[in-house]
Protein backbone atom coordinates (compact mmCIF):
# COMPACT_ATOMS: atom_id res chain seq x y z
CA UNK A 1 0.00 0.00 0.00
CA UNK A 2 1.44 3.38 -0.93
CA UNK A 3 -0.35 7.05 0.43
CA UNK A 4 0.98 10.62 -0.43
CA UNK A 5 0.30 13.64 0.78
CA UNK A 6 0.59 17.55 -0.83
CA UNK A 7 2.12 20.23 1.11
CA UNK A 8 1.07 23.65 0.70
CA UNK A 9 3.92 25.67 -1.41
CA UNK A 10 5.62 28.10 0.09
CA UNK A 11 5.88 31.52 -1.11
CA UNK A 12 8.46 33.77 -2.47
CA UNK A 13 8.25 36.07 0.28
CA UNK A 14 8.58 33.60 2.45
CA UNK A 15 11.69 32.65 1.19
CA UNK A 16 13.31 35.72 1.28
CA UNK A 17 12.34 36.31 4.74
CA UNK A 18 14.07 32.67 5.47
CA UNK A 19 17.22 33.75 3.56
CA UNK A 20 17.12 37.63 5.09
CA UNK A 21 16.76 36.21 8.76
CA UNK A 22 19.13 33.29 8.11
CA UNK A 23 21.86 36.05 8.19
CA UNK A 24 20.35 36.76 11.75
CA UNK A 25 21.78 34.14 13.79
CA UNK A 26 20.59 30.27 14.31
CA UNK A 27 18.07 31.53 16.53
CA UNK A 28 16.28 33.81 14.00
CA UNK A 29 16.12 30.86 11.63
CA UNK A 30 15.01 28.27 13.85
CA UNK A 31 11.87 30.55 14.82
CA UNK A 32 11.02 31.32 11.29
CA UNK A 33 11.37 27.90 10.57
CA UNK A 34 8.29 27.18 13.26
CA UNK A 35 6.23 29.18 11.53
CA UNK A 36 6.61 27.49 7.74
CA UNK A 37 6.12 24.88 9.62
CA UNK A 38 2.69 25.55 9.63
CA UNK A 39 2.32 25.48 6.26
CA UNK A 40 2.85 22.15 5.57
CA UNK A 41 0.04 19.41 5.79
CA UNK A 42 -1.02 18.96 9.32
CA UNK A 43 -1.55 15.31 9.12
CA UNK A 44 2.24 13.82 8.91
CA UNK A 45 4.75 13.44 5.64
CA UNK A 46 4.64 9.64 5.39
CA UNK A 47 4.86 9.54 1.75
CA UNK A 48 4.98 5.30 1.15
CA UNK A 49 4.69 1.92 3.27
CA UNK A 50 5.02 -1.07 3.13
CA UNK A 51 4.31 -4.28 5.38
CA UNK A 52 6.82 -5.94 7.11
CA UNK A 53 8.09 -9.56 6.98
CA UNK A 54 5.68 -9.92 10.23
CA UNK A 55 2.36 -8.76 11.68
CA UNK A 56 2.97 -5.73 14.05
CA UNK A 57 1.68 -6.30 17.37
CA UNK A 58 -0.62 -4.93 19.92
CA UNK A 59 0.55 -4.63 23.37
CA UNK A 60 4.33 -5.78 24.12
CA UNK A 61 7.81 -4.19 22.73
CA UNK A 62 7.84 -2.38 19.65
CA UNK A 63 11.02 0.19 18.67
CA UNK A 64 10.42 2.82 16.30
CA UNK A 65 13.56 3.01 14.42
CA UNK A 66 14.84 6.55 12.18
CA UNK A 67 16.84 6.37 8.93
CA UNK A 68 18.06 8.61 6.48
CA UNK A 69 20.39 7.72 3.73
CA UNK A 70 20.90 10.44 0.59
CA UNK A 71 20.57 7.74 -1.84
CA UNK A 72 18.47 5.16 -0.09
CA UNK A 73 20.85 3.04 1.15
CA UNK A 74 20.15 0.57 4.45
CA UNK A 75 23.89 0.09 5.40
CA UNK A 76 24.96 -2.92 6.95
CA UNK A 77 25.50 -1.60 10.12
CA UNK A 78 21.59 -0.39 10.57
CA UNK A 79 20.67 -3.90 9.45
CA UNK A 80 22.78 -5.23 12.29
CA UNK A 81 21.46 -3.08 14.81
CA UNK A 82 17.98 -3.91 13.78
CA UNK A 83 18.77 -7.57 14.34
CA UNK A 84 19.85 -6.90 17.65
CA UNK A 85 16.52 -4.59 18.75
CA UNK A 86 14.76 -7.47 17.19
CA UNK A 87 16.82 -10.15 19.51
CA UNK A 88 16.05 -8.21 22.27
CA UNK A 89 12.19 -8.48 21.52
CA UNK A 90 11.32 -5.89 20.28
CA UNK A 91 8.70 -5.23 16.65
CA UNK A 92 10.09 -2.92 14.76
CA UNK A 93 8.51 0.35 13.19
CA UNK A 94 11.50 1.72 10.45
CA UNK A 95 10.70 5.19 9.34
CA UNK A 96 12.79 6.86 6.47
CA UNK A 97 13.58 10.29 5.68
CA UNK A 98 15.46 9.17 2.91
CA UNK A 99 14.30 10.31 -0.77
CA UNK A 100 14.00 6.71 -1.68
CA UNK A 101 14.71 3.54 -0.60
CA UNK A 102 16.70 1.56 -2.87
CA UNK A 103 14.46 -2.54 -3.49
CA UNK A 104 17.91 -4.72 -1.97
CA UNK A 105 17.27 -2.29 0.89
CA UNK A 106 13.01 -2.98 0.81
CA UNK A 107 14.11 -6.34 0.61
CA UNK A 108 16.73 -6.39 3.59
CA UNK A 109 14.28 -4.55 5.61
CA UNK A 110 11.19 -6.54 5.70
CA UNK A 111 13.52 -9.86 7.07
CA UNK A 112 13.69 -7.51 10.51
CA UNK A 113 10.33 -4.98 10.25
CA UNK A 114 7.04 -5.40 10.57
CA UNK A 115 6.12 -1.72 9.25
CA UNK A 116 8.56 0.28 6.39
CA UNK A 117 7.68 3.80 5.94
CA UNK A 118 9.41 6.40 3.97
CA UNK A 119 8.41 10.14 4.46
CA UNK A 120 9.06 13.50 3.75
CA UNK A 121 12.55 14.58 5.19
CA UNK A 122 10.68 17.80 7.58
CA UNK A 123 10.83 18.08 11.02
CA UNK A 124 14.72 15.86 11.40
CA UNK A 125 14.54 12.72 13.89
CA UNK A 126 11.16 14.48 15.80
CA UNK A 127 8.99 14.30 12.85
CA UNK A 128 10.09 11.26 11.91
CA UNK A 129 9.40 9.57 15.52
CA UNK A 130 5.94 11.43 15.49
CA UNK A 131 4.76 9.85 11.82
CA UNK A 132 6.23 6.52 13.41
CA UNK A 133 4.01 6.48 16.39
CA UNK A 134 1.18 7.45 14.10
CA UNK A 135 1.82 3.73 12.57
CA UNK A 136 1.50 1.89 15.91
CA UNK A 137 -2.17 2.33 16.90
CA UNK A 138 -3.05 2.01 20.58
CA UNK A 139 0.85 3.03 22.53
CA UNK A 140 -1.51 2.90 25.88
CA UNK A 141 -1.14 -1.06 25.07
CA UNK A 142 2.71 -1.25 24.65
CA UNK A 143 4.60 -2.57 27.90
CA UNK A 144 7.51 -0.73 26.16
CA UNK A 145 8.46 1.87 23.28
CA UNK A 146 11.82 2.57 22.24
CA UNK A 147 12.49 5.53 19.94
CA UNK A 148 16.18 4.97 18.43
CA UNK A 149 18.13 6.20 15.25
CA UNK A 150 20.76 5.06 12.93
CA UNK A 151 23.28 8.01 14.23
CA UNK A 152 25.01 5.74 16.37
CA UNK A 153 27.21 2.08 15.52
CA UNK A 154 26.13 -0.49 17.67
CA UNK A 155 25.62 -2.41 19.95
CA UNK A 156 28.65 -3.63 21.14
CA UNK A 157 26.66 -6.23 23.64
CA UNK A 158 23.58 -7.62 24.41
CA UNK A 159 20.95 -5.35 24.48
CA UNK A 160 18.41 -7.54 26.52
CA UNK A 161 20.63 -7.68 29.04
CA UNK A 162 21.20 -3.95 28.97
CA UNK A 163 17.69 -3.34 29.06
CA UNK A 164 17.62 -5.47 32.54
CA UNK A 165 18.63 -2.26 33.96
CA UNK A 166 15.98 -0.65 33.08
CA UNK A 167 14.13 -0.28 36.45
CA UNK A 168 10.43 1.10 36.04
CA UNK A 169 10.60 1.73 40.30
CA UNK A 170 13.48 3.65 39.58
CA UNK A 171 12.32 5.77 36.66
CA UNK A 172 9.85 5.24 33.55
CA UNK A 173 12.19 6.91 30.84
CA UNK A 174 15.57 5.76 30.14
CA UNK A 175 18.65 6.52 27.78
CA UNK A 176 21.90 5.50 27.21
CA UNK A 177 23.51 9.01 27.90
CA UNK A 178 22.30 11.99 29.16
CA UNK A 179 23.61 15.70 29.01
CA UNK A 180 23.70 18.81 31.09
CA UNK A 181 23.63 21.69 28.10
CA UNK A 182 20.85 23.92 28.25
CA UNK A 183 19.07 21.93 31.32
CA UNK A 184 19.18 18.38 31.33
CA UNK A 185 17.73 15.89 29.51
CA UNK A 186 18.26 11.97 27.97
CA UNK A 187 20.34 12.29 24.39
CA UNK A 188 17.27 10.92 21.85
CA UNK A 189 19.31 8.34 19.85
CA UNK A 190 17.84 5.95 22.53
CA UNK A 191 15.03 6.61 24.38
CA UNK A 192 12.77 3.50 26.19
CA UNK A 193 9.43 4.19 27.60
CA UNK A 194 8.14 2.51 30.11
CA UNK A 195 3.90 2.03 30.46
CA UNK A 196 3.45 4.65 32.93
CA UNK A 197 5.60 7.15 30.82
CA UNK A 198 3.44 6.05 27.54
CA UNK A 199 -0.45 6.48 29.41
CA UNK A 200 0.58 10.29 30.68
CA UNK A 201 -0.76 13.27 29.88
CA UNK A 202 2.35 15.19 29.30
CA UNK A 203 3.87 12.08 26.96
CA UNK A 204 0.98 12.84 24.65
CA UNK A 205 0.95 16.59 24.91
CA UNK A 206 4.15 16.73 24.21
CA UNK A 207 3.76 14.62 20.51
CA UNK A 208 0.68 16.79 19.86
CA UNK A 209 3.03 19.83 20.17
CA UNK A 210 5.43 18.55 17.67
CA UNK A 211 6.22 19.93 14.36
CA UNK A 212 7.79 19.85 10.92
CA UNK A 213 10.53 22.63 11.92
CA UNK A 214 13.47 22.39 9.39
CA UNK A 215 15.34 24.14 11.93
CA UNK A 216 17.99 21.54 13.68
CA UNK A 217 18.31 24.07 16.65
CA UNK A 218 14.54 24.21 16.94
CA UNK A 219 14.16 20.58 17.67
CA UNK A 220 17.62 20.03 19.61
CA UNK A 221 16.16 22.93 21.89
CA UNK A 222 12.66 22.55 22.01
CA UNK A 223 12.16 18.61 21.41
CA UNK A 224 14.97 16.77 22.11
CA UNK A 225 15.56 18.78 25.31
CA UNK A 226 11.91 19.68 25.56
CA UNK A 227 11.03 15.93 25.75
CA UNK A 228 13.11 15.61 28.61
CA UNK A 229 12.08 18.51 30.30
CA UNK A 230 8.14 18.03 29.94
CA UNK A 231 8.09 14.96 31.08
CA UNK A 232 10.26 15.91 34.32
CA UNK A 233 8.00 18.90 34.96
CA UNK A 234 5.23 16.34 35.33
CA UNK A 235 7.32 13.73 37.97
CA UNK A 236 7.92 11.36 35.57
CA UNK A 237 11.78 10.30 36.40
CA UNK A 238 14.13 9.91 33.60
CA UNK A 239 17.52 8.13 34.14
CA UNK A 240 20.75 7.11 31.60
CA UNK A 241 22.35 4.10 31.92
CA UNK A 242 25.83 5.75 31.39
CA UNK A 243 25.06 9.46 33.36
CA UNK A 244 27.21 12.58 32.74
CA UNK A 245 28.06 12.93 36.00
CA UNK A 246 29.23 9.30 36.41
CA UNK A 247 31.85 9.61 33.72
CA UNK A 248 32.90 13.03 34.65
CA UNK A 249 33.59 12.03 37.92
CA UNK A 250 34.99 8.31 37.22
CA UNK A 251 37.71 10.46 34.79
CA UNK A 252 38.42 13.12 37.03
CA UNK A 253 39.24 10.48 40.06
CA UNK A 254 41.27 8.23 37.19
CA UNK A 255 43.38 11.04 36.77
CA UNK A 256 43.83 12.28 40.16
CA UNK A 257 45.13 8.87 41.30
CA UNK A 258 46.91 8.10 38.46
CA UNK A 259 48.99 11.86 38.52
CA UNK A 260 47.95 11.15 34.61
CA UNK A 261 48.74 15.09 34.05
CA UNK A 262 52.48 15.07 35.21
CA UNK A 263 52.85 11.30 33.66
CA UNK A 264 55.94 10.58 31.06
CA UNK A 265 54.21 7.71 29.88
CA UNK A 266 51.30 10.06 27.79
CA UNK A 267 52.53 12.66 25.09
CA UNK A 268 51.94 16.22 25.80
CA UNK A 269 48.75 16.47 23.85
CA UNK A 270 47.06 13.90 25.77
CA UNK A 271 48.65 15.33 29.11
CA UNK A 272 46.88 18.65 27.52
CA UNK A 273 43.82 17.03 26.80
CA UNK A 274 42.93 15.73 30.06
CA UNK A 275 43.92 18.91 31.96
CA UNK A 276 41.33 20.36 29.62
CA UNK A 277 38.48 17.81 30.48
CA UNK A 278 39.12 18.03 34.33
CA UNK A 279 39.18 22.01 34.09
CA UNK A 280 36.02 21.62 32.23
CA UNK A 281 34.26 18.86 35.02
CA UNK A 282 36.10 21.22 37.97
CA UNK A 283 34.03 24.68 36.49
CA UNK A 284 31.03 22.45 36.17
CA UNK A 285 30.72 23.08 32.72
CA UNK A 286 28.51 20.49 30.36
CA UNK A 287 30.34 18.76 27.72
CA UNK A 288 28.80 16.18 25.36
CA UNK A 289 30.05 13.12 27.23
CA UNK A 290 28.95 10.71 24.12
CA UNK A 291 32.04 12.65 22.30
CA UNK A 292 34.21 13.87 25.11
CA UNK A 293 34.40 10.34 27.37
CA UNK A 294 33.54 8.28 24.65
CA UNK A 295 36.61 5.60 24.61
CA UNK A 296 35.57 5.97 28.74
CA UNK A 297 31.91 5.05 28.10
CA UNK A 298 32.96 1.74 25.99
CA UNK A 299 35.93 0.23 27.65
CA UNK A 300 35.54 1.12 31.39
CA UNK A 301 31.44 1.39 31.32
CA UNK A 302 30.17 -0.68 28.87
CA UNK A 303 28.58 1.93 26.72
CA UNK A 304 27.06 0.02 23.74
CA UNK A 305 27.19 3.06 21.37
CA UNK A 306 29.48 4.90 19.56
CA UNK A 307 28.10 8.32 17.70
CA UNK A 308 28.42 8.46 14.24
CA UNK A 309 29.25 11.90 14.28
CA UNK A 310 32.39 11.89 16.12
CA UNK A 311 34.23 9.67 13.44
CA UNK A 312 32.73 11.38 10.86
CA UNK A 313 33.03 15.26 11.50
CA UNK A 314 34.43 15.41 15.21
CA UNK A 315 32.94 18.69 15.52
CA UNK A 316 35.04 19.41 18.98
CA UNK A 317 37.95 17.91 17.70
CA UNK A 318 38.39 15.26 19.95
CA UNK A 319 41.72 13.43 19.75
CA UNK A 320 42.94 10.21 19.34
CA UNK A 321 39.50 9.41 17.68
CA UNK A 322 41.57 6.88 15.19
CA UNK A 323 41.96 4.69 17.70
CA UNK A 324 38.00 3.87 17.93
CA UNK A 325 38.72 0.25 16.11
CA UNK A 326 40.46 -0.73 18.84
CA UNK A 327 38.55 0.66 21.70
CA UNK A 328 35.48 -1.54 20.24
CA UNK A 329 37.17 -4.39 19.94
CA UNK A 330 38.28 -4.36 23.65
CA UNK A 331 35.11 -5.01 24.93
CA UNK A 332 33.35 -7.04 22.49
CA UNK A 333 32.68 -8.98 19.28
CA UNK A 334 31.37 -6.38 17.14
CA UNK A 335 32.53 -6.82 13.67
CA UNK A 336 34.27 -3.09 13.00
CA UNK A 337 34.35 -3.89 9.27
CA UNK A 338 30.22 -2.65 10.00
CA UNK A 339 31.62 1.11 10.96
CA UNK A 340 35.08 0.65 8.65
CA UNK A 341 32.38 0.15 5.31
CA UNK A 342 30.19 2.86 6.60
CA UNK A 343 32.69 5.05 6.82
CA UNK A 344 34.56 4.19 3.46
CA UNK A 345 30.99 5.13 1.28
CA UNK A 346 30.43 8.66 3.96
CA UNK A 347 33.41 10.50 4.80
CA UNK A 348 34.73 13.27 3.57
CA UNK A 349 38.22 14.72 3.78
CA UNK A 350 38.55 13.27 6.90
CA UNK A 351 40.72 9.72 7.42
CA UNK A 352 39.51 7.67 10.46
Amino acid sequence: MTSAFRFAPISVCAVRLWLFLERMGAHACAYIAFLLSWLNHRSGCIEEYWDGGYPLPVGGRIAVFVHYDRHGVVHDYVLYHLAELRRAGFAIVFVSNAPLLVPDALVALKGYCAVIARRRNLGYDFGAFKDGLTLIGDIEALDELLLVNDSVYGPFGDLSALLERTDAERAVVWGITDSWEHGYHLQSYFLLFKQRALRSQAFRRFWRSVRYVQSKTWVVRRYEIGLSRALIRDGLRCAALFPYRQAAAEIREAVRIGDLLTSPLLDHRHRDYLAVLCHAVDQGQPLNGSHYFWDYLITEMGCPFLKRELLQKNPARVPFVHRWESVVASGSNYDPDLILRHLEGASRNRSV
